[in-house]
């Protein structure tokens, strides 16, 4: 079975992450299908950027985590419609 992955960023955002998040998640073994446009309620996880329109949740009925693709999650945690986890960007190169 496929797992549905909903890429929520700018735009231009997608044209910089779809190849490598599709060779890295390609790389775990794991059938998925990454796009910009699913249907919510067929959406198992969102891959996520503050800057993406995306500000309702709730339609996410199916979904199991969002991952956050910056480190800060200061604009998003105050989300009323956040009801699943949410998982922010960890670097060693952060500080």
């Amino acid at each position: 079975m496929s797992v549905n992955i909903l890429f929520a960023a700018a735009d231009q955002k997608w044209s910089e992450y779809k190849y490598h998040l599709s060779l890295a998640i390609n790389a775990t073994g794991v059938d998925a299908n990454i796009s910009t446009k699913i249907a919510p309620e067929s959406v198992d996880y969102i891959v996520y950027a503050p800057n993406s329109e995306l500000i309702d949740f709730s339609p996410y009925t199916r979904a199991k985590a969002i991952l956050n693709l910056w480190a800060g999650v200061e604009t998003v945690v105050g989300n009323q419609t956040l009801q699943i986890p949410l998982c922010r960007m960890v670097d060693p190169a952060l500080t």
